[in-house]
C-alpha cells in the first residue's frame, strides 16, 4: 500500500509541476463548450445566392424577397437578368447557388394549369462540397415550392391532384434541431480522449528522456502497480473535464443531462481506462516524444473520423463499419449522446459498456505486459 501511495504522489506531483498541464486542463473545457460548438457547425446556412430574374414581375420580386428573408439560410449576392453573369459569379466562387426565374413565371401562377406542368424555375448548385450543395438545393427547392403553393393555392409538385396531406411532425430529443445539442456530447468525448489519451502516451517517454524512469526500474515495484498508478491521475482529469463541460453547457446554453450522472461516470471511467492504457502502450514502444506524437496523431485521426461523431457509421462502407467495432470512441460517443440527449440508462447502453470494458481489459493487459522493466 505504501508503494501505491508513493507512486500516486509522484504522478500527481509530476503532473502539477508542469505549469502548462493544469492550465490546459482548466482552459480546455471552456474552449470545448464556448468555441468549438460554433466553429464545428455542420448546419448549412448563409448560402450565397444569385437570382436570375428573367420574368421581371411582381411575383418574381416577391419570390426574391422571400429568399432574402429566409432566416439566415440564404444571402442574396446579386439579382441579375443575365444567366451568363450569374454563372460567372459562381465560377469565381462568389455563389453557392443560382435561382433562375424564367420568363412566364407570373403567367404560370395565374393560369389554370395541369399539376404536371413544369415550374418555370431552375436551380443550379455548386456541389464542390457535395453535402452543402445537396442540402442547399433542398432548402431552395422547398422555399420555391412553398411560395408557389401559398400564391396559387396548389399542392406541391409531388402531391396528387385534388389531394392534400396534413402532417404533424414531432422532433424528439432535439426539438429545436440545434446542431450544438448534437455535437456537445461528442465534443466532450473528443476532449477527454485528447487529454487522457495523448498525455499518458508522453508520460513514460518523457521519463525515459529525463532518465527518472531508471530510478523506478531498479526498485521492486511491480509493472502492474506502475502502469495503474500512471493511469489514475488521468481518471481524475477526465472526471473534472466531463463535469466542467456539462456544467458549462448548462450554464451557457441551458442544455441539461436527461440521464443519470452516475451512468456518465461509469462510461467515462471505462473509456479512460481504454485510452490511458492505450496511450501508455504507445509510450512503451516509443523511444522518444517525437515518435510517440506521430503514432498518437495517426490513431487519433482514425479514432475520431471512424467513430460516428461527425458522419453516421451506417453511411460507411462495410469494411469501414467493421473497423469501427475496435474503436472505443464509437461506444463512448454513442453512450454519451444516448444518456445526455435521450435519458437512456445502463439497461439501454450496456452493449457499449461491455465493449469498452473488453477493450479496456485488453489494452491494460497489453500495456502491463509490454512495459520493459529492467532491474
Amino acid at each position: 500500500m505504501k508503494v501505491w501511495k508513493y507512486l500516486l504522489k509522484k504522478e500527481f506531483k509530476q503532473f502539477l509541476r508542469d505549469p502548462g498541464m493544469p492550465r490546459m486542463v482548466f482552459c480546455f473545457p471552456f474552449l470545448i463548450i464556448l468555441v468549438f460548438p460554433f466553429a464545428a457547425n455542420m448546419e448549412v446556412r448563409n448560402l450565397s445566392l444569385v437570382i436570375v430574374d428573367s420574368d421581371q414581375s411582381d411575383q418574381s420580386a416577391l419570390l426574391t424577397e422571400k429568399c432574402a428573408s429566409s432566416g439566415g439560410y440564404f444571402k442574396i449576392r446579386e439579382v441579375t437578368e443575365s444567366p451568363s453573369d450569374a454563372q460567372a459569379v459562381m465560377d469565381r466562387g462568389g455563389a453557392d447557388a443560382i435561382l433562375t426565374i424564367s420568363s412566364g413565371f407570373a403567367r404560370y401562377l395565374e393560369s389554370d394549369r395541369d399539376t404536371n406542368d413544369p415550374l418555370p424555375v431552375g436551380i443550379k448548385v455548386n456541389t464542390v462540397n457535395g453535402t452543402r450543395g445537396s442540402i442547399g438545393s433542398q432548402y431552395l427547392n422547398a422555399f420555391v415550392t412553398e411560395y408557389v403553393a401559398s400564391v396559387s393555392g396548389a399542392e406541391s409538385q409531388g402531391g396528387a391532384a385534388g389531394t392534400r396531406f396534413d402532417t404533424r411532425e414531432s422532433y424528439l430529443y432535439n426539438p429545436s434541431l440545434d446542431y450544438k445539442t448534437f455535437m456537445i456530447p461528442a465534443l466532450i468525448v473528443i476532449a477527454i480522449t485528447m487529454m487522457c489519451g495523448f498525455l499518458p502516451a508522453l508520460n513514460i517517454v518523457s521519463e525515459k528522456e529525463r532518465g527518472t524512469i531508471e530510478q523506478i526500474n531498479v526498485t521492486p515495484v511491480s509493472k502492474t502497480a506502475f502502469i495503474l498508478c500512471k493511469m489514475i491521475p488521468y481518471v481524475a482529469v477526465a472526471f473534472f473535464m466531463v463535469f466542467s463541460c456539462l456544467g458549462l453547457s448548462y450554464a451557457v446554453f441551458g442544455y441539461g443531462c436527461r440521464g443519470s450522472l452516475l451512468d456518465i461516470v461509469i462510461f467515462t471511467f471505462a473509456h479512460i481506462v481504454v485510452m490511458a492504457s492505450f496511450g501508455l502502450l504507445i509510450s512503451n514502444y516509443s523511444d522518444n516524444a517525437r515518435q510517440a506524437m506521430f503514432v498518437i496523431w495517426f490513431f487519433s485521426m482514425v479514432f475520431m473520423l471512424m467513430s460516428g461523431i461527425f458522419t453516421p457509421i451506417q453511411s460507411m462502407p462495410g469494411w469501414a463499419r467493421a473497423i469501427t467495432y475496435a474503436n472505443p470512441l464509437r461506444y463512448f460517443a454513442d453512450a454519451m449522446r444516448s444518456i445526455v440527449l435521450k435519458g437512456c440508462t445502463l439497461a439501454d447502453t450496456w452493449p457499449d459498456l461491455l465493449s469498452l470494458a473488453g477493450l479496456g481489459a485488453f489494452t491494460t493487459t497489453w500495456a502491463v505486459l509490454s512495459y520493459r522493466k529492467t532491474t
